[in-house]
């Protein structure tokens, strides 16, 4: 063979491979396009009980060309792309929805949900001293004697059609009250609302009631038998609660990654992540990584004899006590919470999270966390350069926000934000694109307007 052909060979082999590649790129992103929208179209339906047309005008700008079957009496959401990649969504009350991935869809339908939500409990510590909603005049709003209207209305009003806000909820409780709120056209004070990563926060606590109850030691290495005969058994619960474990996860979503393919293509999150290999050693490095979130959650299915007991124990030892009655924590297919981003509640409910880790893990004289757990949730991880914490975020590196103030923090502009010297907890619920909404702004604003 001459020199010639070799090097035409060599270059068909390479463009034959990339072209493979490409394929399979392409494929992967299809799947997990469609699959997002399924299931987004899916928890919107049917547990935050939205209309289609402003699900698809607001919540797929990302991915806006598939097709969308809604099934309501299977309660199922079948989402494909140009005919291809079809990929479905199913929902159980309680338990919201789930994608039907490595799984048959029979299958999944016989985890018959245990959780029962109470009904009758009051209101707790939050008080409705303020109630206001999305057709209150603006005149009324000038008129309450909390001074931070102006900042509120400003959060709502959409001056730039190329900086789109959208946000859909805002409450603010200053001593356990509410003072301040107001909701998006269609979203009311009763409608749960995705809080993307702010779930992140939501387990750890789930850790925390652990720790309080014995069964975890967040200092001794995490109970994970996958990771008992190499370096890996080193990491312990801490490392993954500060997202410093040094596993290699990458944490990217605008193309086929350890996250969407852990996110929307497989069964069993928790899994996935706990797969992932061993980058550097632990408590070196600072990486944030929704997969630590999940393994987690992995960590604490494992604390319990069956799926019943598990997937009961969030309401039975958090929201049920304190009166989160909206919330919505979803599983895979396996029947482990997606702990990293996939829970839903209402703008009250999520204030009353915040009200938790404001009143140091306390409710109605009840100890829910252990006693330093919200100090430990608020203090800086080492080398995460003033941004986090323990599954909550501070952003004390640039100085915007009072030193003391800290966030469970979530996609598209999810804030729950607590301001221990103000005895403020801020939450502000949306669908924002990019980084359209000027948070910092609002906290400032609301602060002032406080005494």
């Amino acid at each position: 063979m001459t020199l010639n052909k070799k090097i035409k060979l060599g270059i068909l082999f390479i463009f034959l491979a990339a072209l493979a590649y490409g394929i399979n790129f392409a494929i992967q992103y299809v799947y997990i396009g469609s699959a997002y929208d399924a299931k987004m179209v899916c928890s919107c339906t049917f547990v935050s009980k939205r209309d289609f047309e402003s699900i698809k005008n607001e919540d797929l700008y990302a991915v806006p060309f598939a097709t969308i079957n809604i099934d309501k009496k299977e309660q199922s959401v079948t989402s494909n792309i140009y005919g291809f990649a079809e990929t479905k969504a199913i929902f159980r009350p309680d338990l919201g929805c789930t994608l039907v991935n490595e799984m048959e869809e029979a299958e999944i339908r016989k985890e018959a949900s245990p959780v029962k939500h109470s009904e009758g409990i009051s209101e707790s510590e939050i008080e409705n001293s303020a109630e206001i909603n999305a057709e209150t005049k603006s005149s009324e709003l000038a008129n309450s004697p909390f001074g931070g209207w102006a900042a509120i209305n400003e959060a709502f009003t959409e001056t730039d059609p190329k900086k789109i806000k959208r946000t859909r909820a805002i409450v603010v409780l200053q001593n356990g009250k509410i003072i301040a709120e107001k909701y998006a056209p269609n979203i009311s004070k009763d409608t749960p609302l995705l809080g993307w990563s702010m779930t992140k926060s939501v387990t750890s606590t789930m850790i925390g009631i652990l720790v309080k109850e014995g069964k975890l030691d967040i200092k001794k290495p995490a109970p994970i038998k996958e990771w008992q005969d190499d370096e890996r058994k080193n990491i312990t619960i801490d490392h993954l609660i500060r997202m410093s474990s040094g596993l290699d996860f990458e944490e990217n979503y605008a193309q086929p990654s350890d996250a969407t393919e852990m996110l929307f293509r497989s069964k069993n999150a928790g899994l996935i992540a706990i797969q992932s290999k061993a980058k550097y050693k632990p408590d070196k490095v600072w990486y944030y990584s929704s997969g630590t979130s999940n393994i987690l959650q992995e960590i604490i299915r494992r604390q319990f004899p069956n799926l019943a007991e598990y997937q009961a124990f969030p309401h039975r030892k958090l929201f049920e006590k304190l009166g989160m009655h909206s919330a919505v924590l979803e599983p895979d297919a396996s029947g482990t919470f997606v702990g990293s981003s996939f829970m839903f509640a209402t703008a009250r409910d999520w204030a009353k999270f915040g009200q938790l880790y404001l009143q140091d893990g306390l409710w109605n004289g009840e100890r829910i966390l252990p006693e330093g757990w919200v100090k430990y949730s608020s203090t800086e991880t080492p080398n995460s350069k003033g941004q986090y914490a323990a599954h909550f975020w501070l952003y004390h590196n640039d100085n915007q926000y009072p030193s003391d103030v800290y966030h469970a923090i979530g996609f598209e502009g999810q804030y729950v934000t607590i301001v221990p010297s103000k005895k403020l907890v801020i939450v502000r619920l949306g669908c924002t694109p990019g980084d359209n909404f000027d948070h910092v702004k609002l906290v400032k604003e609301v602060i002032k307007a406080v005494k």
